[in-house]
């Protein structure tokens, strides 16, 4: 009897024992299965984005499109690619959307900085302007894409086919890169100082300075002056007379003094959709600066910085900010070659033809209530003692886009006019 137990019990230990390992190969196998589904699931991740991503040679570039080269947009988005130059030279692409279907906009961005932007819509294509590399440079750029509805296509990054002369590329070959013969801020430059390397939010930038005589454009039937090429290559103009009507550069009911919802603004957009609309696709949204902010006593910093310490600078110590069109800031306007209580009659900038003062974008003094902006006085000086919202005379600014070229030598018997 005990021994037919004990047969028993070794017969249910081995079924146990059975069952067991039966039980551990039933588990691993669902392990295997685990794992397996894992990697199956980072492969298929890993595999989309090889899809997704799509480097390609066009010509001496080498484009990476890390997000794919189609959009989709119902609000906005962003794709990132990187461009590489193979050569020894400098060289120049464009962004060319194509089958575009929407309304919407973009902007490209490097290092967060806004370096070109424009506008879409329904187009088999559409060339954005050109962006530069240095010799076997390569950038990460952001591009933003932001529809009203539904804005769909896909981009193609594109080298030019021949060696680009841009404008600022021509002005640079028609002057001699010096530094100033006088005193920036201190003393006025009367004589042809030429073209002045500096810098500013973006990169380098060249503006002229004293009785510069080849600094003139033709440009939508009217004569402008060259102010500087700014950082991102676009180059900036001053209208070389004031606008017929006069204007003011806030009213009673304006909420703020920025520019960007002052009267001042509507003014100059206005007059530019009517006098320069057929020629838009020739003027860059660029950075302005809204000059208007001050210390930690309440002074303007402007008129600190020019008046007190006489120290202009080309970078925008206020809140920049990209429109088609602005004015003036008191630092492009000393660095031309004006200078703080004293008039100059023999730069640029003056014009005997101009019989009032005229507006710039920077503040000098005021408070909550009113501000007195920097004004170009008719003798070639600095006013700060009138008002923003008197009416006084406007000097429109506007930068022309970096991939024109150029005929011309820039004198007033044979501005730069734009080859079209």
């Amino acid at each position: 009897m005990i021994l037919k137990v004990g047969a028993q019990m070794k017969e249910e230990i081995l079924v146990k024992l059975k069952m067991r390992k039966s039980y551990k190969s039933i588990l691993s196998i669902i392990g295997l299965l685990i794992v397996l589904f894992i990697v199956i699931g980072v492969m298929y991740l890993f595999y989309d984005k090889v899809l997704a991503s799509s480097i390609e040679a066009n010509g001496v570039l080498s484009i990476n499109y890390v997000d794919s080269k189609k959009f989709n947009v119902k609000d906005r988005e962003e794709i990132k690619f990187s461009v590489t130059n193979e050569s020894e030279n400098i060289t120049y692409f464009y962004i060319t959307f194509n089958d575009v279907n929407g309304n919407g906009e973009y902007i490209i961005k490097h290092n967060n900085e806004n370096i070109l932007e424009g506008v879409l819509n329904s187009s088999d294509q559409i060339k954005s302007d050109y962006i530069s590399l240095d010799a076997k440079e390569t950038k990460d750029y952001v591009m933003e894409i932001k529809g009203d509805n539904k804005v769909e296509g896909k981009i193609s990054v594109e080298s030019t086919k021949e060696t680009v002369v841009t404008f600022a590329d021509t002005i640079i070959e028609n002057n001699k890169v010096s530094s100033p013969l006088t005193k920036v801020g201190s003393e006025a430059a009367t004589t042809d100082e030429g073209l002045i390397k500096s810098s500013d939010d973006i990169g380098i930038s060249y503006y002229f300075r004293g009785n510069v005589q080849n600094n003139y454009v033709e440009f939508a039937n009217m004569l402008w002056r060259i102010v500087r090429i700014n950082g991102d290559g676009t180059i900036r103009l001053i209208l070389n007379d004031v606008l017929e009507d006069i204007g003011n550069y806030y009213t009673e009911d304006d909420a703020s003094f920025d520019f960007r919802s002052v009267n001042m603004n509507k003014y100059l957009n206005d007059w530019l959709n009517e006098n320069l609309s057929d020629d838009l696709s020739y003027i860059a949204s660029t950075k302005y600066c809204n000059d208007i902010v001050k210390d930690d006593n309440n002074d303007y910093m402007a008129y600190i910085r020019i008046m007190t310490n006489k120290i202009p600078t080309l970078n925008c110590l206020g809140e920049s900010f990209n429109t088609n069109i602005g004015l003036l800031t008191i630092d492009e306007y000393v660095l031309a070659g004006a200078i703080p209580f004293e008039s100059n009659n023999d730069f640029y900038l003056y014009n005997s033809n101009i019989k009032d003062p005229w507006y710039t974008m920077s503040g000098a003094k005021g408070d909550d209530k009113e501000i007195y902006m920097f004004m170009a006085n008719t003798n070639g000086g600095i006013l700060t003692n009138i008002e923003g919202k008197l009416y006084r005379k406007v000097r429109p600014v506007i930068n022309i886009i970096r991939n024109v070229e150029v005929a011309g030598d820039g004198t007033i018997n044979n501005p730069y006019t734009i080859i079209k």
